[in-house]
């Protein structure tokens, strides 16, 4: 039944001779069968007579009301189904069930602790075709006097009765209160079903009390003990502990040390040589690894933490490993405007210039695209201080290193990319104008005719390259 059905039913019904609480006293101080005789035998009580009223005067009245959002003062009439009959100065008035507390479903003696009673409704339905069918609402006014009962600060205890994305609320006995997502525990959390569910009673601390909204915000990581707390002196600078990876973002990931206390492997941390796109290529949620602090600000509630510390340091043997002049092979990780990242061992990236390819690549865009095997390449450089490899392509002089190949050493290589994990590089296709008249003049022998890429090339590019047939 809807509200404008109770109105309705309301507005129809008869007035009663007694009221409930009257009819109830009577069964609780006779026997069954007294208690009827004596309801047969009582003399039907005369209906209060309601004052006259002018409906075409007064509505006016409620429309002003509902339009300023006042209030009005009713007196409760009687109790009919579906709630309660009032009247503002005779006129009849609909006090739903669902609008007479801030409890969903008020007791029967809270209903009739309103008969012959005045208090403030405000007007919560109009009825333009029938101006009788006017619904009032007692909940707003009872929260405001609620929230009353609040101070920021205090603790109060309630239930969890739905999530959002971004919190959870808490019913405090017909106020509502919100947990923002950050303010549910000092662990870090993606949704609040991680650590409630609907029906929990929790506490929380009353942080602030909006009136507008009739709604309190509030937080319970105040209640927990601090895991911060002597961080300093559990996690020590330069030492290594055992954490869980609790989430991946595009520049690092999150690792708890305990619960509460979480630190970042930054993206530039994770590997010594390889050139690291995004976390996912070494780590997924919920994985043990061990890391290393690097930094730990117990105030600020920070810890940055090192992974590659970790792992065996592959720059410290790579002259022994890779040697100027060797021929290898590898696959393309990355490629880029200066020239291409290699993966040329399961713990190296490399870097080849542009400057260091083929001739005959030279102004063209590269061919390349990641997981391509290149074969044909030879170490032009290693320096290990500056965590660079600088690869080349056959039909170069594979003998000292040119100038252009010192220039990609320490600019290039560098720990960019010559296998680093920042990216960028130098000048290292820029060569000196007697390095590139060099490149230019090369031309390739025909024991050298195996050439990277050489499936790439055209019949007439061959020729001219290699002379005589493709």
């Amino acid at each position: 039944m809807t509200d404008e059905q109770k109105v309705e039913t309301a507005v129809a019904a008869p007035p009663v001779t007694e009221t409930v609480a009257e009819t109830a006293t009577v069964s609780a101080e006779a026997p069954p069968s007294q208690t009827i005789a004596s309801q047969e035998a009582a003399p039907q009580a005369e209906a209060p007579k309601q004052p006259e009223y002018d409906v075409n005067a007064l509505y006016p009245e409620i429309v002003a009301a509902k339009n300023n959002k006042t209030t009005v003062d009713v007196t409760g009439l009687r109790r009919v189904r579906g709630g309660i009959l009032a009247a503002y100065k005779g006129m009849p008035l609909f006090l739903p069930t669902s609008h007479l507390s801030l409890k969903p479903n008020p007791s029967e003696n809270e209903l009739l602790g309103l008969i012959q009673q005045t208090f403030p409704v405000h007007v919560h339905e109009l009825n333009d075709e029938d101006k009788t069918k006017v619904i009032v609402t007692r909940r707003k006014l009872l929260r405001v006097d609620h929230l009353k009962d609040f101070q920021v600060g205090q603790i109060v205890e309630g239930k969890v009765v739905s999530f959002t994305d971004f919190g959870a609320f808490i019913n405090l006995g017909g106020v509502d209160g919100m947990v923002h997502v950050s303010a549910i525990s000092r662990r870090r959390i993606n949704h609040p079903s991680e650590v409630l569910k609907k029906g929990d009673t929790v506490k929380a601390i009353v942080k602030e009390i909006n009136e507008n909204t009739q709604r309190l915000s509030l937080s319970m990581k105040e209640l927990e003990s601090n895991p911060w707390q002597g961080a300093s002196t559990r996690y020590i600078s330069g030492s290594r502990y055992k954490g869980k990876v609790k989430s991946l973002t595009d520049f690092g990931v999150y690792v708890e040390l305990e619960v509460g206390v979480e630190g970042l492997v930054h993206i530039s941390e994770m590997s010594w040589a390889r050139r690291i796109k995004h976390p996912s290529e070494i780590f997924q949620a919920g994985q043990e690894v061990e890391v290393q602090v690097l930094e730990l600000n117990e105030d600020k509630q920070k810890v940055s933490l090192g992974y590659k510390q970790t792992q065996p340091n592959p720059w410290a043997n790579i002259a022994e490993r890779f040697k100027v002049g060797d021929k290898i092979e590898g696959s393309v990780r990355e490629v880029i405007e200066r020239g291409v990242v290699v993966n040329i061992a399961e713990d190296i990236d490399a870097f080849m210039p542009k400057g260091k390819m083929h001739p005959s690549l030279r102004g063209k865009a590269l061919p390349f695209q990641v997981g391509d095997k290149i074969e044909g390449l030879f170490v032009m450089d290693v320096v290990p201080d500056n965590h660079s490899l600088i690869l080349g392509m056959e039909g170069f002089d594979q003998g000292a290193p040119s100038r252009e190949s010192r220039e990609s050493s320490g600019r290039d290589g560098g720990g960019r990319e010559g296998g680093g994990n920042r990216g960028g590089g130098g000048r290292g296709d820029r060569g000196s104008r007697r390095d590139r008249e060099q490149q230019e003049s090369i031309i390739l022998p025909e024991q050298k005719q195996e050439v990277s890429l050489a499936d790439l090339l055209s019949d007439d590019e061959k020729r001219k390259l290699f002379g005589g047939e493709a």
